[in-house]
């Protein structure tokens, strides 16, 4: 990272200096050229007053060592006299645009630059009161021919520039990362080691990340941990029940109650088996990862009552339903398995000839509402904050007997919680319970 982070800055460095260097002698070169066509109209408007004064230019001709070069051209285009050349061997001037522009207008410029001998020649024409063209001209290297003359001195700067780059962009670099490494370095005091206020926001980051993993480990420990003791049971009482019909132990009529034991066990190790794939797979799924559909909660509602209606005969629970068609966007199958856990739970700690109520509301298209109310055993004020903890009972002894894992409504809040929803819990120990959970359409 160190050396990545030196050769961008260092690169960004030269970019910069020899982008500057080029912009510079650009923008000089262009005022040049503006300085030079001044100094020829000031030149134009010193020789044209002198020649509109006297009527003489013949003293044109002995100005040939000046590096600027005057010319006086008929209106035809006839050359009548020049600081450089003889007036009678020089071509005709009339095409050339200075002259025109000067005859219509009064005075004209115009830039000729040669591509080769590298030179480019200003000139500026004014209308003498007579009605002759005096023409002022000097020429120059080209902006090429200047760097061209200039290179070694350009590369003698280039060269100190990217020796005080590599060391700046070295200085730079460390003083960047060296905060970074402290902070690694560092993670369990990770506060006092942000140097710079920007970087706080950034230790703050890694320290609530750091937080969430501890909790995260501590979670799966403890999850681990209660897998381990709730295997345990019913393996246990398996091996045992097993062990005593393969030694011949069992009486002929004890068999069949082993047998139903034992079933009830191994159904109960599928039970949990599966809630603990479905839990360890909502761990591992990113939201990203779901697909995200129109849903008719009101429907979904309705198939798991039905799906669960054995249930609550066997239980003599009945089961009502008060629905409307509300549409959230959600994972179907997610939230199939959210509303059979609760009514699944409603009916399982329920009391005999009980009830179940089932309520889906949509309000004003914004807002749909599941409500799932029981007549069940109830939750004590203590323990409703736990209720959604992973293998917590409120009755233990209940839940072993009703075959509950202690899952259900883990599951619960994990889905709610990819769905961005809320859940609320309205118990009284004894008389039932309210859970609703409350979607965005």
């Amino acid at each position: 990272m160190i050396y990545k982070t030196y050769i961008k800055i260092l690169s960004l460095g030269i970019g910069i200096v020899l982008a500057t260097s080029v912009m510079v002698v650009y923008v000089f070169h262009f005022y040049y050229e503006m300085q030079a066509q001044k100094n020829l109209k000031s030149i134009a408007d010193i020789v044209s007053a002198e020649i509109n004064t006297t009527g003489d230019y013949s003293f044109i001709n002995s100005q040939s060592a000046n590096d600027t070069r005057l010319t006086v051209i008929d209106k035809d285009g006839k050359v009548l006299a020049d600081s450089f050349e003889k007036a009678t061997e020089m071509e005709n001037h009339a095409d050339r645009p200075e002259f025109k522009e000067a005859l219509s207008s009064g005075e004209g410029s115009t830039v000729r630059k040669s591509a080769t001998i590298g030179e480019n020649t200003f000139y500026y024409a004014v209308k003498l009161s007579d009605g002759k063209v005096l023409r002022v001209s000097v020429t120059s290297a080209s902006i090429y021919v200047i760097f061209y003359n200039s290179i070694y001195v350009i590369s003698a700067i280039t060269f100190v520039v990217i020796l005080i780059s590599l060391a700046l962009s070295y200085a730079i670099t460390k003083s960047i990362i060296n905060p970074l490494s402290e902070l690694g370095k560092n993670l369990d005091n990770i506060e006092e080691f942000a140097p710079y206020e920007e970087l706080k926001p950034f230790a703050d980051k890694l320290k609530e990340h750091k937080e969430k993993q501890k909790q995260l480990d501590r979670q799966k420990k403890e999850f681990t941990a209660n897998i381990s003791h709730e295997l345990k049971t019913p393996l246990t009482s398996i091996a045992g029940y097993a062990e005593l019909i393969e030694n011949g132990m069992a009486k002929p009529e004890d068999i069949k109650p082993f047998a139903h034991t034992i079933r009830k066990q191994a159904l109960r190790l599928v039970t949990l088996t599966e809630d603990i794939i479905q839990l360890s797979q909502l761990d591992e799924t990113d939201k990203e990862n779901i697909t995200f559909e129109n849903i008719n909660l009101a429907q979904i509602a309705e198939r798991c009552a039905e799906s669960l209606e054995m249930n609550a005969r066997g239980k003599n629970v009945s089961i009502s339903l008060d629905i409307e068609e509300c549409y959230i966007n959600g994972s179907a199958s997610l939230i199939e398995e959210m509303v059979y856990n609760l009514i699944d739970n409603a009916i399982r700690y329920n009391k005999e000839n009980g009830y179940v109520k089932i309520s889906v509301k949509c309000f004003n298209n914004t807002r749909a509402v599941l409500s799932v109310e029981d007549s069940g055993i109830g939750i004590p004020e203590k323990y409703k904050e736990r209720v959604f903890e992973r293998f917590f009972r409120v009755d233990k002894s209940r839940s072993k007997e009703t075959g509950g894992t202690g899952l259900g409504l883990a599951i619960v809040k994990h889905i709610a919680k990819v769905h961005n929803a809320e859940i609320s819990v309205n118990s009284r120990e004894n008389i039932g319970t309210v859970i609703k959970v409350e979607f965005d359409c």
